[in-house]
This record gives C-alpha cells, sequence and structure tokens, in this order.
C-alpha cells in the first residue's frame, strides 16, 4: 500500500507585501537619484507609497520611472510590470542600474497604467484609492522608446505577487 500527500500553500498578500515590493522599487530609486540626481528624495518617497497602495488594491498594470526627452524614455528609465502568482521565479536583490546614460535635456518623470480590475472598479472605489494615494497622477499617452527595446532583468517578490523589472537595452 502506497501513501500519498498533498499540500497545499496559501498567502494572503497584505499593505506590508506591497510596501516590500514597492521599497525595492523605491531602492532602484534611489540608485537613479545618486548617479543622475533626480528623482529627488522627497519623490522618491511619494512613488513608493502610491505604488504600495496600488499593489494593495491589485490594480497596477506596469509603471515606467526614468528621464523622458522629447516625448520619449531615454535610455535611463527603468519598468516594472504586475505579475499575478504562479508566474514568480526568483525574489531579486535590486540594483543594477546602470551610471552615466545621456540625459541631457531630459527631466526625470513616470507614467502609470492600471490593469483589467482597476477599469472596473465602480468610480467611488477608485476614488477612495486615488485619495490613499500621495499625489494625483495625470493623464496622457504613453511615451515611446528613443532607442533600443524593453528587457527583463529582474523580479521582485513578495506575498505571492511580484513585480517584473526591465531596463531598455539597445
Amino acid at each position: 500500500m502506497t501513501n500519498s500527500f498533498t499540500t497545499t500553500f496559501s498567502e494572503t498578500f497584505t499593505i506590508t507585501h506591497a510596501r516590500q515590493l514597492a521599497s525595492k522599487v523605491g531602492t532602484d530609486l534611489h540608485r537613479f537619484h545618486r548617479f543622475y540626481g533626480s528623482p529627488s528624495l522627497e519623490w522618491i518617497e511619494q512613488y513608493e507609497r502610491e505604488l504600495a497602495v496600488l499593489l494593495k488594491y491589485d490594480v497596477v498594470r506596469d509603471v515606467v520611472y526614468g528621464f523622458k526627452r522629447t516625448q520619449k524614455w531615454t535610455e535611463a528609465a527603468i519598468r516594472y510590470v504586475a505579475l499575478a502568482g504562479g508566474h514568480l521565479q526568483t525574489d531579486d536583490d535590486p540594483g543594477k542600474i546602470r551610471p552615466g546614460l545621456d540625459i541631457a535635456n531630459a527631466s526625470f518623470t513616470s507614467f502609470l497604467r492600471y490593469n483589467e480590475r482597476w477599469l472596473s472598479l465602480p468610480g467611488r472605489d477608485q476614488t477612495t484609492i486615488r485619495e490613499e494615494c500621495p499625489f494625483l497622477r495625470g493623464t496622457g499617452d504613453e511615451p515611446s522608446l528613443e532607442v533600443g527595446y524593453w528587457a527583463d532583468d529582474l523580479q521582485y517578490v513578495a506575498g505571492g505577487r511580484g513585480l517584473s523589472r526591465s531596463l531598455v537595452r539597445r
């Protein structure tokens, strides 16, 4: 007679997990600050707080932070795509931001897209979530890249969800 056992693992995603993921993004943004002087430390804190709120409610599709010139992302940009459970491989350490990229005449900014869950929420729920964020985002068209393509390089994981990070490569 053979015995078999099945183990099920379940983890609830909490604000603590959301903050853990957002802090890794914050670490990357601190490297941008160190290498390029932007974003300011105050904006890094605000970007972290915003991302933690949006991850908590599972309403972010992707977000880009970086330098934009003539309505296009320079090579000094980084994109994070929200990942659902089941697609997660590893939990990497943040970092590996490239110094010395051309940001002449560029300014630091961010562009965020909400996911389908956000679009299905009633307006009052969207308003409640927005009120938890430290700043209000405007609307606009997603910038394209000046050169190259987005290349996945790291994953940040907590509580069964994660972020896939991409850098611009030539």
